[in-house]
């Protein structure tokens, strides 16, 4: 996996290289990339917080959120062996896991107007009108657009090298890239962790006297949201539920929201996983990408 530096325009070398996993997930922070370097006294210098790298072949950047050397007891030509973890997140999106510094407010708005208000450098490729968006100050945006997201049945992925808010319907309405064997997945089957990750909502109408969503199912837990109209207590109920994992060779191209075929049904990539292990100071080295599959 090519790694490059953009202040130096500088490639990380597989001999410096420990590991490395890149991320994506159907979520408001869509990518991110988890890396270990060899500490050097060139790596030390160029892998600061701040500083933008380029993995595999993502075209966007992203940003070091979190860098601490680690050093062992160990000496090898005159310097402590160590390593340095990194946590990478896209450029630009930094903003929406830290706290609001303000409140925001919007109504008859788009999830693109609503990163952008709270701080996000980066934009939209694919956008969702969004008739209200609150952040009050002190909350992290990422939190609130999860839940504006699952209130319009609606997922932020990474397509084309941008973000994009998707609805889950179009999600399954792609055509699958392939068709994959059963025996190819771990296959996770419990009603009872079904009903733990899968909730009924109710609302009160706007009249104060009448019960929106009264149907609620048996063994799943009810919560009651207020100011929510029918449209978004059914929206609230179309979730995307984990139904198994697979490991397969490095496909470093696939990501998620993309569908696969399994026995003529349709299955969503929740979170896709592309993980390199060089073995630069031991150990065994790896290539391997993980798929977490879900489905409605």
């Amino acid at each position: 996996m090519r790694i490059t530096l953009l202040a130096s325009n500088r490639n990380i070398s597989a001999s410096e290289l420990l590991s490395c996993t890149q991320r994506f997930d159907l979520t408001p922070m869509p990518t991110h990339v988890e890396l270990v370097v060899q500490s050097t006294a060139e790596m030390d210098e160029q892998l600061k917080e701040g500083r933008e790298i380029l993995v595999g072949d993502v075209l966007a950047p992203y940003e070091l959120i979190y860098v601490d050397p680690v050093k062992s007891q160990h000496i090898k030509e005159g310097r402590r062996i160590g390593g340095i973890p990194c946590i990478a997140a896209l450029a630009g999106c930094k903003r929406l896991i830290e706290a609001s510094t303000k409140p925001v407010i919007e109504t008859q708005t788009s999830f693109n107007s609503a990163i952008r208000a709270c701080g996000a450098k980066t934009s939209l490729g694919d956008d969702l009108p969004l008739p209200k968006f609150i952040c009050l100050k002190g909350t992290r945006p990422s939190n609130r657009l999860a839940m504006y997201l699952q209130q319009e049945a609606a997922v932020m992925c990474f397509r084309n090298n941008k973000m994009a808010a998707v609805k889950i319907d179009m999600l399954l309405n792609q055509k699958p890239m392939l068709k994959l064997d059963p025996s190819a997945v771990q296959w996770i089957e419990s009603q009872t962790l079904e009903n733990m990750h899968k909730s009924s909502y109710v609302s009160i109408d706007s009249d104060g006297v009448t019960v929106l969503g009264e149907d609620t199912t048996l063994g799943q837990q009810v919560i009651q949201r207020a100011g929510l109209d029918a449209r978004q207590l059914k929206n609230l109920e179309k979730v995307l539920m984990l139904r198994g994992v697979m490991i397969r060779p490095f496909s470093p191209t696939w990501r998620a929201g993309d569908v696969v075929e399994i026995n003529r049904k349709k299955y969503v990539f929740l979170t896709v996983a592309h993980h390199v292990a060089t073995a630069a100071l031991g150990g065994a080295s790896a290539m391997a990408t993980k798929v977490w599959l879900a489905s409605l």
